[in-house]
């Protein structure tokens, strides 16, 4: 039994959260590791 890790160094998470929303129900990582968030 496997598990998935995502990570992204997303430069500002306010500005890409409809793209981060997709790329979580499109995938389904276990793990979601965001880099650079700036929130």
């Amino acid at each position: 039994m496997g598990f998935s890790i995502t990570t992204w160094n997303i430069n500002s998470v306010r500005l890409r959260m409809p793209i981060v929303e997709q790329l979580v129900l499109k995938h389904r990582p276990d793990i979601l590791c965001l880099q650079e968030t700036k929130v």
